[in-house]
């Protein structure tokens, strides 16, 4: 099948997982293995006062109880990823005996059975001095520390929205959430002369292993991070977790490999989440509809242990044209683990109440919502003056109205009723995400057999990266799909990107497009040696010479050495410099835009959903869910839809199903399963309709592509809200919206 870009190419890694040759972090085999599990703090804060692992140790086959007595072991300097390091937190557990959240590792029990190391870590006995704690954004009394410089200020919005004929001033509240992959966090770890093996699910083995080189104090060319496959990530597996280290202490102290597996109920503390949101959206308008003030205030939750925030107000100030802007972020303290990460982590919630207002704005007006949207379209960015890479929003919502039939709406709330009695509502929102990019390398080499081979550390998280890098270098190279082999997810590869943000296509992609280039233009030269390579060309697999003559690659490569030609490139973005891309390059953090110096980039779409309610039993289905996205240059379009899709999917659990709820007076989370952490199954989701517009855009990144991962979600809830009040007359502005908020 032909690979170039815009071929719908089916997976590259699909008959891998279905026929389970895959191998995931928990998969792969060491001798002699030994087997770990946790055990869980039970209060939320306070000082452990007593520990007694007798019972524990006794237990036939358990080596090794690890716990902040015994633990004993120096670490080399490492820091929290939002300062500049590779950990999830800042806090490493049993380093001492304060207990800072409900679900903090207490101990580590290694044992040489699964079954063992379970049995042990029930029978660890620890009493606790507790002290009061909160685990909730909303609790009364609440501290709220204020982030001067999340300010984002235009104009004089305080007076122009003072001084509006028709104004909003509405809160919205979106709870925490947790990630629940399907593949839990996992680490398999072996020390083997003295070099760290680490086989885990990571969407940044390069960021991973500068940061266990750092905590070791070993050289970095001496810690293998190995995470091929991913089951699942949406952040939560970007930043090196806590129980890793650990992990990796004991196997070094107990001279075998050690293999973890976290329980389910574990992944809602000793990992990250996504933590509660409050967004109060002021907007004004002019009786016509043309805004006069945007105002977002957004106060976030974080930890007591890591201030820590996600505010989505540089999103939603490039939104909409308006000449007064005014944002503020702030955010509350609680006793929980450090929040993280979680797919689109300041977007997702800051959308919900921003879309939400400007559905109640156009209602207020009597504009059609996706009329009020269109006429306030900017044609620069609002806030900074510069021009888009790319802005085609227009056109989806234009697109998506026609699919959608959204000229089939009744605008009087509750005047639409199908013919089974059901409340019919139609609702739309925008959404929209951050183009950035970071530096990336890799290495293409084709061979005389016909084959190529493209390298990267970069990851396929369940997003088709495997199979659109092997595109990118097929498009260049005129290469068939079926002879392309992708190797990614090993720190032995070529420095790639952490796989968050929306950023592998782009970045590494770029990177995959160079070196293809650079490997083309050997061939040229080969093929020309002294004379002019000008309008030579690759089709069929042969180099075609200006006077139309053939040359067949597999010919080309026959006469040279080892019948190949390798080539590295490094990539970044124009606006980054050589050092900070050495930095990324070597693990670190490294990100440019979405804000350049001449440009501004963000995809974005048009989203529509049709909720049907039961009059009596109020019972919300979505019917219909319909998304036009423009996100640039589309390398596959069957991975993009995927991708799309499950995005909006996603937006849909998380406007009437899912929510992290709080434990109030234990200051924990208390639905640690999938039984009561409810998600959206098949019986949820209605018809789901995903477009995308091939948006040319020259100048995001060397193939065009602009962020694709995470956009679907962003409208959604909102989108759904709207629709539940066109259906009702109910405004809701909190999630998970349930059956009785529209009793």
């Amino acid at each position: 099948m032909d690979g170039s870009i815009g071929t719908p190419v089916v997976r590259r890694d699909a008959l891998a997982k279905v026929t389970g040759v895959a191998h995931y972090a928990a998969d792969f085999p060491h001798a002699n293995t030994a087997y770990a599990a946790l055990t869980l703090s039970k209060v939320a804060r306070g000082r452990i006062t007593r520990l007694d692992t007798a019972s524990a140790e006794a237990v036939e086959g358990v080596q090794m109880v690890l716990t902040h007595r015994s633990l004993n072991e120096d670490l080399g300097e490492e820091t929290f990823v939002m300062k500049g390091g590779h950990m999830q937190s800042s806090f490493l557990p049993l380093t001492s005996d304060e207990i800072h959240y409900a679900g903090q590792i207490v101990s580590l029990v290694i044992a040489d059975t699964q079954e063992a190391a379970e049995q042990a870590a029930r029978l660890v006995e620890i009493d606790y001095a507790s002290e009061s704690a909160n685990a909730a954004l909303d609790a009364p009394g609440r501290k709220l520390d204020p982030m001067d410089k999340s300010t984002i200020a235009v104009g004089d919005a305080e007076a122009a929205f003072a001084a509006a004929p028709v104004k909003i001033d509405a809160t919205y509240y979106t709870p925490a959430q947790h990630h629940n992959p399907i593949e839990l966090y996992a680490a398999s770890v072996a020390w083997v002369d003295g070099k760290l093996h680490v086989n885990l699910p990571s969407q940044w083995v390069m960021g991973t292993r500068a940061g266990l080189a750092k905590v070791f104090d070993i050289p970095v060319d001496d810690v293998v991070v190995e995470s091929p496959y991913v089951g699942g990530a949406f952040g939560g597996k970007a930043s090196i977790l806590p129980h890793v280290v650990l992990v990796a202490m004991a196997a070094r102290r107990l001279g075998r490999p050690v293999k973890l597996v976290v329980s389910r109920e574990a992944m809602f503390t000793v990992g990250s989440f996504r933590p509660a949101a409050e967004s109060r959206v002021r907007l004004a308008a002019t009786k016509d509809g043309k805004l006069t003030a945007v105002m977002h205030d957004e106060i976030g939750q974080s930890a007591a242990i890591d201030h820590v925030s996600f505010m989505g107000m540089e999103a939603t100030s490039k939104m909409y044209a308006s000449p007064n802007i005014l944002m503020h972020g702030a955010t509350v303290a609680t006793d929980v683990n450090t929040p993280g990460f979680m797919r689109a982590p300041a977007e997702a919630p800051s959308f919900f109440g921003f879309e939400s207002a400007m559905d109640e704005l156009a209602e207020q007006l009597g504009i059609d919502p996706i009329e009020l949207r269109i006429m306030n379209e900017p044609e620069r960015d609002p806030v900074s003056g510069l021009p888009w890479s790319s802005r085609s929003l227009v056109p989806c919502f234009r697109r998506g109205a026609e699919i959608f039939g959204w000229n089939r709406r009744s605008p009087e709330p509750g005047s639409m009723i199908a013919s089974d009695g059901a409340l019919v509502g139609y609702g739309c929102a925008t959404a929209t995400y951050p183009s950035a990019m970071a530096p990336s390398s890799a290495r293409v080499r084709i061979a005389a057999d016909g084959s190529c081979h493209v390298f990267c550390a970069a990851h396929d998280v369940g997003t088709g990266a495997y199979t659109v890098l092997g595109q990118v270098a097929a498009d260049v190279l005129g290469i068939e799909d079926s002879e392309i082999r992708v190797e990614m997810g090993h720190s032995r590869h070529p420095s790639g990107p952490v796989s968050g943000g929306s950023i592998t296509t782009g970045s590494a992609g770029s990177a995959v497009h160079k070196a293809a280039l650079a490997v083309r233009e050997r061939l040229f030269a080969t093929v020309a040696g002294d004379h002019d390579r000008t309008g030579m060309t690759i089709a069929d697999r042969h180099v075609v010479l200006p006077d139309g003559s053939r040359r067949a690659i597999r010919d080309i490569l026959a006469g040279l050495p080892g019948g190949v030609i390798e080539e590295h490139a490094d990539w970044k973005p124009d606006d980054m410099d050589e050092k900070t891309m050495r930095h990324g390059l070597s693990g670190g953090m490294a990100f440019a835009g979405p804000v350049g110096s001449s440009h501004v980039s963000f995809s974005f779409g048009a989203q529509f959903a049709e909720v049907r309610i039961d009059p009596l039993l109020r019972t919300i289905k979505v019917a219909r869910m319909v998304g036009v996205f423009a996100c640039g240059r589309i390398i596959n379009p069957r991975t993009a839809r995927s991708n799309l899709s499950g995005g909006m999917i996603w937006g849909a659990s998380s406007a009437l199903l899912e929510e992290t709820q709080v434990d109030r007076p234990r200051a924990r989370f208390a639905n640690t399963d999938l039984a009561s952490y409810h998600i959206a199954a098949n019986a949820d989701i209605g018809e789901v309709v995903c477009e995308m517009l091939d948006e040319d855009d020259p100048v995001v990144n060397a193939i065009g592509a602009k962020a694709v991962g995470e956009v679907g979600i962003v409208g959604m809830p909102a989108a759904i809200a709207n629709a539940i009040y066109h259906a009702t007359g109910k405004r809701i502005r909190r999630t998970p919206i349930r059956i009785e908020d529209i009793l």
